[in-house]
């Protein structure tokens, strides 16, 4: 398999298992958004853990680290209660995204009106931070189903994405291809236009002998 099939091969699974995934998000956004408070609450337990494991360790080196064991214990107390709480913690993160995306939104707006009025420009910046405002005000109103409302974006990017890939490499595989024949044609057009001269001389000479 050549360089250039084994590259296509791989971009084309990509994109593929990127559709799919955002194809499978979107369809099942519920269970993967019930997912996420426990896999959350798993890594926070799992880095708890790690911190008090550190600690005990470097305590028999004689290397005592109180802030790892505060750590740790915080870590599991507030893993426990994530997975104990899995819709208070869903309505807290869509609040939490939802108020960040607000911010930053204002924030960016404020910077495309002082670059409008300096240098008549900054109307990229304040759509976009227009829509970075209505994404935090919907994730504010609709905090409950936040997490199953990032879900479904995510799983539109990736569709999006996968897509995206898969067209822009068979619009560059072709204009390869078109290359290629384009050369070719013109390669052969300038072996034709070597060769002619000589063709003409030949003939020419046999005419001399004949005569």
């Amino acid at each position: 398999m050549d360089i250039k099939r084994e590259l296509n091969l791989t971009i084309f699974t990509f994109a593929v298992i990127s559709v799919v995934l955002g194809v499978l998000f979107i369809v099942f956004n519920k269970g993967f958004a019930s997912a996420v408070p426990y896999i959350v609450g798993a890594i926070v337990i799992i880095d708890g853990a790690y911190a008090l494991f550190t600690y005990f360790t470097r305590k028999q080196l004689g290397f005592s680290n109180n802030f790892a064991l505060a750590q740790g214990l915080i870590d599991i107390a507030l893993g426990i209660l994530i997975i104990c709480s899995t819709e208070f913690f869903s309505t807290a993160f869509g609040i939490l995204v939802g108020v960040f995306l607000l911010v930053w939104g204002l924030f960016k707006l404020n910077i495309g009106i002082n670059i409008m009025k300096s240098a008549k420009l900054g109307v990229v910046d304040i759509s976009e931070s227009l829509l970075f405002i209505v994404s935090g005000i919907l994730l504010l109103i609709f905090s409950k189903q936040a997490l199953e409302i990032i879900v479904i974006v995510l799983g539109a990017s990736m569709i999006a994405i996968g897509l995206f890939v898969a067209v822009k490499t068979f619009i560059i595989n072709k204009k390869i291809y078109n290359l290629k024949k384009k050369v070719g044609e013109t390669i052969v057009e300038t072996t034709k236009a070597a060769n002619e001269p000589t063709d003409i001389v030949e003939t020419q000479v046999a005419d001399d002998e004949n005569k």
